[in-house]
């Protein structure tokens, strides 16, 4: 017994830490950067900490680009992508989980076929659909089409979910008078809350992360995402290191605050989907 004790020990100094100090270090470096001046970024050889530090780079950022505005059109993408995620994804993953039909097996083979075809594929050819029917910089259009590549993933994650809750909960409710619609709203979905949570954050993230799509469809610096915003810091002969750094991390903060948020229930949800 003591010698595993001691294993584990030994596997946590050798493997345990060091994993988590290189996952870790980008983390630290964006913090260590957003307090350095631009000239004390491109030194040659460069400092971990900051030898004057600065909190000029926040006051810069909120003036150079419209960082309030950008804030607001991310978490409008990350709401309506989940929004739609959890309108369009959640029936069809129940009937895929609760119906046989013709067709169901080639139908979920299929949804993981287009998980296989990166977004920069068909950006071009959605890129002139939007143009011809005059629906350049819309944030609805953005988040429409992130999330039609999310799409089959939450609903692959969500059907491994509902197929595990015994159908027998919503047939006793059928029979104490229940449509099947109110059985599922009733029954079903209490229960695979966990579950919906995990997919709705993983769709939310993803809506608050796109990027390929704003870059091509929004050209209205009002109308950007946090993700294009600061991609202005990125300049063909410089990049403004100091306030790319700082803008990120202000980003970095409300994805981490959402995780802390609802991390019980998205680990119950992750744990419960990975077992199923």
């Amino acid at each position: 017994m003591q010698r595993i004790q001691w294993f584990k020990w030994l596997s946590l100094v050798l493997y345990g830490i060091p994993m988590l100090l290189i996952l870790v270090f980008p983390f630290i470096v964006m913090v260590s950067t957003s307090f350095k001046t631009l000239e004390e970024v491109s030194q040659i050889p460069p400092t971990f900490i900051p030898r004057n530090a600065t909190l000029e780079n926040y006051r810069e950022v909120w003036n150079i680009i419209p960082l309030a505005a950008h804030f607001r059109n991310s978490f409008l993408l990350g709401v309506g992508e989940t929004f739609l995620i959890m309108v369009l994804g959640v029936p069809a993953a129940y009937a895929l989980a609760r119906f046989r039909f013709a067709g169901r097996q080639p139908y979920l083979i299929f949804l993981l076929v287009t998980q296989m075809f990166p977004a920069i594929v068909v950006v071009l050819g959605v890129f002139r659909v939007v143009v011809a029917l005059g629906l350049l910089n819309n944030l609805a259009v953005v988040a429409a089409t992130a999330a039609s590549f999310s799409l089959a993933f939450c609903i692959w994650l969500l059907v491994g979910y509902f197929s595990a809750i015994p159908p027998e909960i919503e047939e006793a409710a059928m029979m104490d008078g229940d449509s099947r619609l109110g059985a599922m709203i009733k029954m079903t979905l209490p229960l695979s809350w966990p579950g919906l949570v995990a997919v709705g954050v993983f769709a939310f993230m993803d809506g608050w992360n796109e990027f390929l799509f704003s870059l091509t469809f929004i050209s209205n610096e009002e109308m950007m995402p946090l993700t294009v915003g600061l991609f202005r810091f990125i300049s063909r002969f410089q990049i403004q290191w100091h306030h790319l750094m700082t803008g990120s991390l202000l980003a970095t903060v409300v994805a981490v605050a959402l995780f802390m948020t609802v991390q019980d229930k998205l680990t119950r949800g992750m744990l419960a989907i990975s077992e199923k």
